[in-house]
Parts: structure tokens; C-alpha cells; sequence
């Protein structure tokens, strides 16, 4: 957050002298320290602030109470706090204030949310919550006036606080309705202490002594009963009451007086209380009604007088609901109700002046640095122009993802004319409406900014134009790249891929080097652009430059992100070693940041994953594609999460749990039915589904699959559905169809090497060759696995191969026999199953890994092949005119060679590598 702290904020407000003591209430918070939560939850007035303040101080002064030192923290919240960033600011802040704490606590937190492109919430408090878990004091955070927040991610942010509180930890929350935090789930654990309105009220005996001692009334026993039944011991209201009886005699006849529903109680105490002020301070606290928080200079900027500040403390030594916020009493607020009732009397009395009153405030805060205070209370006055040009001055330190919340709001509260008059407000508008799925208002919005900045509909800059002048040519040249870098993505949403591509590049091209956020955001549509056209060395150029600006920002999780997109290009381009490495020290830096548990890790972990298996470390793979899409899941990117579970799919199926993957992908398709899901993402699971059922043996589902895809042998193969045609021709293959097979791939194999796809092409040779085998062509089969071969051998291809099942272990078998890179096909046969594939709901690989030390000779395999026979070693022995020992040895060799104990095994391992027939 830009915008200076408001230190008053996190003061514990000071405890008067002059209080009525609650020791039943004090013992029953101390009892809940060991718990996560103490919520007190009731109307306004009911002494809440006051308890816990008075709380905090006794526990401050009481070593008895628990046998570790307990530390304490304090945030008054208000309207402005609902926009996430300020309140995790603030919230981090606030644990700063404790003096005890060595560390500059939560300081890589605070930086995550000040970052360009920070990350989610949840990995900002994992950071927080891991530093909070080092600290070996107990820590008491208040958060009061917590009915105030009412943003969503907010609430989701506080749950999450105290789903995961380390034991240190005790939250204290202060709020006049019930927070939506599962307190049904903290009351089933015993985890939350609550006091209630019900608990809060004065008794008859509190009241007393509030109303006697405290308040210098001088009551009987009987009116003060009155008193107390008629309020029902709610402690503003006898406040209210005391206060209004100091001008009266009979105070049996006021109490008597004193009915009704709180409204209208509150409605004759107001003229009560106010009747009885002299007019300076009638004036005083309806002027300054307006604030939310008050220091002497800022009410004289809105009272015109010299002495505000004389004036507060008088206030504050009458009891007049004024609320210090420090303990110089330089800062106060009033209670939250009485601001309420004097807001409405000022609008009821004198409404000309409430917007008079705002435009004063907000030029206060203007010239003493408060902007955001500045800006809201000129939007309150509805002084749209003055707002505008302060928006306008702070919105580039605004424009990173987790700030756009507040930028949001404050250009929603502008009126759309005066958005469009300024072309730099007319682009972040623009940006913000298509993030919010808004592309049509988003593209006229676009327009008008073009319209200003002088660009033509061929979207070009006309640089003779004097449509918009700035002082600095090069403010409009960046404006320029920001609008393209904007039209980039609103063409990729579109599926306008070409566009996206031409609108990516003029950014680049016009943007300045040091806007780097906008240019890293340039590089990425660029990149992601290329990649769903296929070119994957162009993607892999424009992120790699989009990798180099994040990191030239100095962001984790903009790192994280471009690394990511970086590792997934490297992947296609066949780089698998590149990308282990790449994953394992991302994996590094997020864990040295605290940022483990966030979707973005979960995709790094899923991408990781996914090469585990190809390297067939399928323990590993599981581990990690399971991980990590437990961790997409939870926060909602679907990119991300859509991504992984394509992962996930394929490292199931490389361990055989045919039924496991297929599971993931019902699901899949469930969640694509209430919302979208990238296209590519539902291509490639479309994909893998018809995949799973040619290895299920379903050839029928399988080709009924090709009929409903619409795919056509002769037919353009549009990028998009590469995956789809992939299968095609493995369904025809499977159906005898071989020459149809075999044209296909070769057409997809143009496609794929004129793109860099390797990974792809290695598939698709690896498909030829298997195809021609099945066409007796051995020799031609053989040349296309060698080519297949050349490619995987440097980077370790294992699965892709494997995974073809017994076709492929006896052609590599062959090429191995033919001397074809003989260490690494070795490799490759020791990585097939002693059995095949079954389906099965486990996710662990069933069967050894063993090491195929050299081929057989032809006498083994002579041997071997009696062997099948059922033949005994006398009866072969006699057969080939050999002695038994000699047929002994041939067999051990067998056994030694195919890394087997006996018969049976060295059967099942030569029917798998295809050195014996299946029948």
C-alpha cells in the first residue's frame, strides 16, 4: 500500500480511570487465550472496546495469568479497510507495533502485497502465519469495529488466518453482527469464547456504579432499577440517559420518561444532549461529523476555528462519545453511533453544508500526504474533477493486481464522461472492465482512449494528431503500448490469436524499457499467443522476455508465474532436464519466500510432476501432480488448475490407474459445465479420454468418439485440436486402417516440426513407427524409431515410449538388436512392466524395476522358446544335442538377462518385450 499508515489506527485506546470493573468478564476472556478465537458480538453501545482495552491492560500487568510473556496488537477498522490490501497492510502493521518482537515481522508478506503483481492472499498469510510461527511469546490481536468490513475476500482471508493460526496466535474480534468465519466449526471444536449482548449489559450492580461513581449522579436504588430495566442494561443508552439527567431535578420523572424502541430513544437524546451544548460546540460536532477520525488542525480546516484541538479534549473530559486513539490524545474518533446520529442530524438540518464539509476534508488530506482519504472524501462531495486528478496521480502506483480492488471502486464512483476525457484513466477503466469479463464495455472504452490519443482505426498512432498533447511526448507513446498491450488480451479472450499477436508486438515495440509491468504483461499475451498458434520457439522468445522483465521487477510470484509459462514452452520443445531444474528452483524460491501454498506452486508442482513421469519416477510424479492440483483447486485459477489435472491425467495413466484418470477427467467436464474452462485445456482432456479407452480396450467408445469430434482424415487440423487428430490416428491404427494412419501423422508431423513441438513429434514418430511394424515394414519402422530415438536420447525420454505398451518393447528390442543406441534402448526395455497394465484405482506403480543387462543370443532365444513350450531342460537338451548343464546355463543367462528368478517370470518378462509372441 502507497499511502502513508495511519498510526492511530493501531493504538490500544487508552482505559479511563474512572470505569466500572467487569472482572466476571475479564476471567472468561483470560480462559479463552488458549483458544483461537474471543468474539465479542453486539449492537453498538455495549461496552466493547471498553472491555477488551481494560483487558489488555490488566493482562499487561498480571504475571499470574500465564506462565509465557503475552504480547499485544491493536486495529480499529473502518469503511476504507475493505479493500484486501489496505487491510493486510494494516493487519501486518498493526503485529508490528508490538516493541517485543525483534524481527521486522511479516516483511516479506508486506512486500508480496506491494508487489507489481503480488500473489494471492492466501500465500501472503502463509508467509505471516509461518514468521508468526517462530515466535515463541503469545500474541493478542484485536481487530475492532470488524462489522465494518464486509468484503468477501476479506472474510476468506480471516478464515483462512484461523483455520491455519499457529497456537501462538489468539485473535480478538470486536463487531456489532456476527462475521461469516464457520463459527459453527470453531464452537464444535472449542476453539472461539464469545460474549454476547446478553453478557455485555450492565447488571443492576454495574449500573449502579456507572450511573453514581462514574457518571456523578447521585441515583436511588429504585431509579436506578427503572433505569436498568428500561435499557435492558445497554451502556449507551444509560450513558445517554446520564448525561441527558445532568440538567435535570427530577431524575424519577426523566427516567420514567425514558421509553420507547432505540430509534426513537436515540432521537430524543440526540435533542437532549445537543439542547443542552452551548452552539460553539452544537456547531462543532455537527461539522466535524463528517470525519471518521479527527485531529485538532483537520477540524479547523472544517470549523474555521484555532483551537479544535482545546476544544477535542474538552469533548473527551465531558464524556461526550469521543474516543481517543492515542495515548497523546492527538487523535480521536467519536462513538461510532453518535457519528451516525449527528450525520443525520447535520443532513437533516443543514444539508448544504455536507458536501462543503467533505471538499474541506478532502483538501486537508491532500495537502498533508493522506491521498486515498483525499480521494474518498471528494467523492463523497461528488467533487468528480478534483477526484479524478488525484486517481490520475496516484493510479500508476496502483496498477498491480491486488490493488486494482480499490482503483476499481474509485473509477466506478467517477462519472463515465470524465473517465473518458482523460485517456490514462480511459486504459486502466479499460483493463479493469475486461478483467472483470466485461470485453464489449471494455473495447468502447478502448476506442474512446484511441479517439483522445490520436490512434486510427487501423489502430496505428497518427503522430501529426493534436487530438491530446502531453507535455512529454514519450507519457502518450507509453499510453499508446498500454492501449495495444490491453486490445493484446482482449483479442486472446476473443480467440482472435493473430490479432493478439499483432497487438502484443506493437506494445512491445512502443512501450518504454522501464514501464516493465506493462511490458512483462505485453510478453506474456505474446507468449501465450504463439503457444496456442503452435510456434512454440516464438512463445518461447516472448517468455523468456517476459521472464526477464518480471524478474526485473524484483516480484516472487511474477517470477513464479513467468517461470512456469517458461518451464511449459521448454516442455514442448522437448527440454525435459531444462524444466526439472527449472521447477526445482522455483520450488526453492517459493519456499524461501513462504509462499508453498499457492496455486501458482501448485502448477509449478503439476508441470514438475508431469515430467517425473516422462523420467519414470512415477512415485515422485504422483506426489507432485497430486499436490499440486489439491493447490489449483482451492483458489480458483482455472488456467492453472485446468492445466495441472491435464498433468495429473497423464501421470495416472503412466502408472497404469486407468480408472483413476479417467475419474479426473468426469470431473473435469462436471466443473466445464458451470464454467468455462480454457479450450486448449478441454481439448487436451477430450484428448486423453479417447486415449484411455483404446488402452481400456474400448475401440467401439473410441470410434464413436471420432464421429461425434467431427474428425476427418482429409480435413484442415486446426492447432487447437493437434491433440484430438493425435489420437485419430491411433484409433485408426487400432482399427486396421494403417495407410490412412500413417498419412494422417505424417501431415501432423509437418505441423509439429514447423512449430518446435517436439514433444508432440516425438509422439507422432513413435506412432509412425509402431504403424508401419503392424504393416510388416520393419526396416522403415526401424529408421523412423531411430529418428524418434535421436531426439529423446539427450533429454531422457522414458514414458513416452513405455507407455505404448508390448508393440513397442519388441521393436525397440529389435533396434537394439541392431546396435540402434544400444545404453539408452537398454534403459528404455528395463523400464517396461514385468505385467501388463491393469485397471485399478491405485495410483502406485504394482510391478519392479529391473535392468536388462545385454540381448539374448540366438541359442538363448532358441532356448528360451522351448522353454514356452513347457518343455523340460532333458527333453530341450536332447532336442538341440546339448548337455543338460549347458541348457542350465543358457537358462540362468536368460534369467540373469531379463532380470527374472525363474521360469514363469522370464516367460511373462519375454512375452512384454516382444522377444516371444503374446499366444
Amino acid at each position: 500500500m502507497n499511502a502513508p499508515i495511519l498510526v492511530t489506527k493501531l493504538f490500544i485506546p487508552p482505559t479511563r480511570t474512572e470505569i466500572v470493573q467487569r472482572p466476571g468478564l475479564i476471567e472468561r476472556l483470560n480462559n479463552g487465550l488458549d483458544r483461537k478465537l474471543t468474539l465479542l458480538s453486539a449492537p453498538a453501545g455495549f461496552g466493547k472496546t471498553t472491555l477488551v482495552s481494560n483487558w489488555v491492560e490488566n493482562l499487561r500487568d498480571n504475571t499470574e495469568i500465564s506462565d509465557y510473556p503475552i504480547r499485544f496488537a491493536w486495529l480499529s477498522l473502518d469503511e476504507d479497510d475493505n479493500d484486501p490490501v489496505r487491510f493486510l497492510t494494516y493487519f501486518i502493521t498493526a503485529l508490528n507495533q508490538i516493541k517485543e518482537i525483534d524481527s521486522d515481522l511479516g516483511q516479506g508478506a508486506l512486500s508480496m502485497i506491494q508487489s507489481p503483481q503480488p500473489p494471492p492472499t492466501n500465500a501472503v498469510l502463509i508467509s505471516l502465519i509461518n514468521e508468526l510461527a517462530a515466535i515463541p511469546d503469545k500474541i493478542v490481536i484485536v481487530l475492532d469495529d470488524c462489522h465494518l468490513i464486509e468484503a468477501e475476500p476479506i472474510h476468506q482471508a480471516l478464515f483462512y488466518l484461523l483455520e491455519n493460526l499457529p497456537p501462538q496466535l489468539h485473535v480478538v474480534i470486536s463487531t456489532r453482527q456476527d462475521p461469516p468465519l464457520s463459527l459453527g466449526r470453531l464452537r464444535a471444536r472449542v476453539q472461539i469464547t464469545e460474549l454476547r449482548a446478553v453478557d455485555l449489559r450492565f447488571s443492576a450492580k454495574e449500573a449502579a456504579d456507572f450511573l453514581n461513581r462514574v457518571m456523578g449522579l447521585n441515583l436511588s436504588a429504585e431509579d436506578i432499577a427503572e433505569l436498568e430495566t428500561r435499557t435492558e442494561g445497554w451502556i449507551a443508552g444509560l450513558q445517554l440517559a446520564a448525561i441527558s439527567m445532568r440538567g435535570y431535578e427530577d431524575h424519577a420523572g426523566f427516567i420514567k420518561s425514558f421509553t420507547g424502541g432505540h430509534r426513537l430513544v436515540l432521537d430524543f437524546l440526540i435533542e437532549e444532549v445537543l439542547g443542552q451544548q452551548p452552539e460553539n460546540i452544537q456547531n462543532f460536532l455537527l461539522q466535524t461529523a463528517v470525519l471518521d477520525r479527527m485531529t485538532g488542525s483537520l477540524c479547523d480546516a472544517l470549523t474555521g476555528q484555532k483551537d479544535s484541538q482545546a476544544t477535542l479534549e474538552m469533548l473527551d473530559r465531558a464524556n461526550l462519545f469521543i474516543v481517543p486513539l492515542d495515548s497523546e490524545c492527538r487523535w480521536y474518533r467519536y462513538h461510532h453511533l453518535f457519528t451516525d446520529l449527528l450525520r443525520q442530524r447535520l443532513r437533516q438540518t443543514q444539508p448544504d453544508q455536507l458536501p462543503i464539509l467533505q471538499r474541506q476534508a478532502s483538501k486537508w488530506y491532500r495537502e498533508n500526504g493522506f491521498i486515498d482519504e483525499a480521494i474518498e472524501f471528494a467523492l463523497r462531495a461528488r467533487d468528480f474533477r478534483q477526484a479524478s486528478h488525484l486517481i490520475e496521480d496516484v493510479a500508476e502506483t496502483l496498477w498491480v493486481p491486488v490493488e486494482h480492488t480499490r482503483l476499481q471502486r474509485w473509477l466506478a464512483g467517477l462519472p463515465v464522461d470524465l473517465i473518458f476525457s482523460k485517456p490514462k484513466l480511459c486504459v486502466f477503466h479499460a483493463w479493469l472492465l475486461l478483467s472483470a469479463g466485461q470485453q464489449d464495455v471494455a473495447e468502447r472504452t478502448l476506442l474512446v482512449a484511441e479517439h483522445v490519443l490520436g490512434i486510427r482505426t487501423d489502430h496505428t498512432a497518427d503522430t501529426s494528431s493534436m487530438a491530446w498533447e502531453l507535455q512529454d511526448r514519450s507519457d502518450r507513446m507509453k499510453l499508446i503500448g498500454r492501449v495495444a498491450a490491453t486490445r493484446a488480451f482482449l483479442a486472446f479472450f476473443r480467440g482472435d490469436v493473430q490479432r493478439s499477436i499483432q497487438y502484443a508486438r506493437q506494445a512491445l515495440e512502443t512501450l518504454p524499457e522501464q514501464d516493465l509491468t506493462w511490458r512483462s504483461t505485453a510478453a506474456i499475451a505474446l507468449g501465450d499467443a504463439h503457444s496456442i498458434n503452435g510456434d512454440e520457439t516464438a512463445a518461447y522468445q516472448a517468455r523468456l522476455k517476459a521472464l526477464e522483465a518480471s524478474k526485473a521487477v524484483g516480484n516472487t510470484y511474477m517470477t513464479l508465474v513467468a517461470n512456469v509459462r517458461y518451464a511449459i514452452t521448454l516442455r514442448q520443445l522437448g527440454w525435459l532436464q531444462q524444466v526439472s531444474e527449472i521447477c526445482q528452483q522455483q520450488m526453492q524460491l517459493a519456499n524461501e519466500s513462504g509462499m508453498l501454498k499457492i496455486a501458482v506452486v501448485g502448477w509449478l508442482l503439476a508441470v514438475w510432476g508431469e515430467v517425473l513421469a516422462e523420467f519414470n519416477e512415477l512415485d515422485n510424479a504422483i506426489k507432485n501432480a497430486e499436490k499440486g492440483v489439491e493447490l489449483t483447486e482451492q483458489e480458483g485459477d482455472q488456467g492453472m488448475f485446468g492445466w495441472s489435472n491435464v498433468c495429473w491425467v497423464r501421470v495416472l495413466y503412466s502408472c497404469g490407474d486407468m480408472i483413476g484418470a479417467e475419474k479426473v477427467i468426469h470431473e473435469i467436464n462436471s466443473i466445464a459445465r458451470k464454467q468455462d474452462l480454457p479450450p486448449w485445456v478441454m481439448n487436451l482432456l477430450i484428448a486423453w479420454q479417447a486415449r484411455l479407452w483404446l488402452a481400456q480396450g474400448k475401440l467401439e467408445a473410441a470410434s464413436q468418439w471420432v464421429e461425434d469430434r467431427g474428425l476427418d482424415v482429409g480435413g484442415a487440423i486446426e492447432i487447437l485440436r493437434e491433440p484430438e487428430y493425435i489420437v485419430l490416428a491411433r484409433v485408426l491404427t487400432a482399427q486396421g486402417r494403417l495407410d490412412e494412419a500413417t498419412t494422417l501423422l505424417q501431415q501432423l508431423l509437418k505441423g509439429t516440426e514447423t512449430g518446435g513441438r517436439i514433444s508432440r513429434a516425438i509422439e507422432i514418430l513413435i506412432l509412425q513407427a509402431l504403424a508401419l511394424q503392424a504393416q510388416g515394414e520393419t526396416a522403415q519402422a526401424i529408421i523412423t524409431l531411430e529418428r524418434a530415438i535421436s531426439l529423446t536420447e539427450p533429454s531422457g525420454f522414458i514414458r513416452i515410449f513405455v507407455d505404448e505398451g508390448p508393440p513397442m518393447a519388441s521393436l525397440l528390442y529389435e533396434a537394439f538388436s541392431r546396435g540402434i543406441a544400444p545404453k539408452y534402448v537398454q534403459r528404455l526395455l528395463a523400464a517396461f512392466p514385468d505385467t501388463e497394465p491393469k485397471e485399478t484405482a491405485s495410483t502406485k506403480p504394482q510391478v519392479e524395476q529391473s535392468q536388462l543387462i545385454e540381448p539374448l543370443s540366438a541359442r538363448e532365444i532358441e532356448v528360451l522358446q522351448l522353454l514356452a513350450k513347457g518343455l523340460t531342460n532333458q527333453v530341450i537338451a536332447t532336442r538341440l544335442v546339448l548337455s543338460p548343464h549347458t541348457i542350465k546355463a543358457h537358462t540362468r543367462n536368460i534369467y540373469s538377462k531379463l532380470g527374472v528368478n525363474n521360469r514363469t517370470q522370464a516367460l511373462d518378462r519375454a512375452r512384454i518385450l516382444g522377444i516371444l509372441s503374446q499366444n
